[in-house]
């Protein structure tokens, strides 16, 4: 049985590492199961049993936690803010980390065109997977209540994937080179400004709530 688990483990593997290097070579709309089999030297017959298909592939590979990041219960309670000015850090460094992680890989960049792609049954899934990462994320680090967080991540997450794909297409915005190092440090710059801006609104503002985290006593410390 626990040889049975470690080859069905090695074979997704295998299958998810083809389905990106397809993806990165050809495309998302040119992404198929037999393309995927043959890469991986396995049977399409598996990509069913495994995935059901293109859409549960594309799904799993999107939610596997390379680019979209999975918190333990543990990891949350650290980056919970702990001074006033923690919240719009935790904001920045998480948005810039995961816009990293997309910049520096074709097949993330493949499947964030997923969302101007219509009419595909392959980018809708692609497209479904990412809003509910997205959205997940956003739940677990918005530690506020009472602002509409949703909305805020909404635009600067559209802006931000928005501007990834004008890289890929080697296109500024604003005369700002986007696909040099500078360009990027000066988006992720104002990004941090905006992040900090929207922190101290939330955190001086009286019908906002944030959920701090809880000081522990250092061991042999009163309690």
């Amino acid at each position: 049985m626990e040889k049975t688990k470690r080859n069905r483990a090695k074979t997704t593997q295998r299958i998810l590492d083809a389905f990106e290097e397809v993806l990165a070579e050809r495309g998302l709309q040119h992404v198929g199961v037999n393309r995927v089999a043959e890469r991986a030297g396995v049977s399409k017959v598996l990509i069913y049993r495994y995935f059901g298909g293109l859409e549960g592939l594309v799904d799993h590979y999107t939610k596997r936690g390379t680019l979209f990041p999975t918190f333990t219960p543990a990891v949350l309670a650290q980056l919970r803010p702990v001074n006033d000015t923690d919240l719009g850090r935790v904001w920045y460094r998480q948005l810039t980390q995961i816009f990293r992680q997309f910049r520096t890989s074709q097949a993330a960049r493949e499947l964030l065109k997923a969302n101007i792609i219509s009419n595909d049954s392959l980018a809708e899934a692609a497209s479904k997977a990412i809003d509910e990462e997205t959205q997940r994320l956003i739940g677990q680090l918005s530690y506020v209540g009472g602002a509409d967080v949703q909305a805020v991540s909404a635009v600067t997450i559209a802006a931000m994937s928005y501007m990834t794909l004008l890289a890929d297409n080697n296109r500024p915005m604003a005369g700002i080179d986007l696909r040099s190092d500078e360009g990027w440090n000066r988006i992720e710059q104002a990004l941090k400004l905006i992040y900090i801006a929207l922190g101290n609104t939330v955190v001086q503002s009286a019908t906002v709530s944030v959920e701090r985290a809880v000081p522990v006593a250092a061991e042999g410390q009163w309690k």
